[in-house]
């Protein structure tokens, strides 16, 4: 587990070293989270790389078709009060709801205190998109 969260961390640091892309990845300029969009054969994978999870109480994915509005949640992780500040979590999204088209992820993270932030959305080009 302990190779898996390295491997990982190294990742996100070369996508990082190499620049930030609007598509497929976002790294919060508070240095809470990272998320990572990728498509699978039956679903979108949603990669959250946490580097502060035990001031964490609970994110919620959200996905529209639209990049400001219109966001409906996906999907959702609780952490429990003896969570690592490093953690990494993949999430399935197995009912997305577009694949020709460009589909838009964001989270909203709620801390120990209760304060909620929403940060940026991140897109996911459709399939057409992608081949261009």
């Amino acid at each position: 587990m302990k190779f898996l969260i390295g491997l990982a961390f190294l990742l996100l640091n070369t996508v990082m070293a190499i620049g930030q892309s609007p598509d497929y990845f976002l790294k919060t300029s508070d240095g809470e989270l990272a998320m990572e969009l990728s498509r699978g054969s039956q679903s979108i994978n949603i990669a959250l790389f946490f580097f502060k999870a035990s001031e964490l109480e609970q994110v919620i994915i959200e996905r529209s078709l639209d990049s400001q509005k219109n966001f409906n949640q996906c999907s959702y992780v609780s952490f429990n009060e003896s969570a690592k500040d490093s953690t990494v979590i993949v999430k399935k999204d197995i009912y997305p709801i577009s694949v020709a088209g460009s589909v838009f992820y964001r989270v909203k993270v709620v801390n120990r205190e209760g304060i909620t932030r929403t940060y940026p959305s991140v897109r996911l080009p459709g399939i057409a998109e992608a081949k261009d």
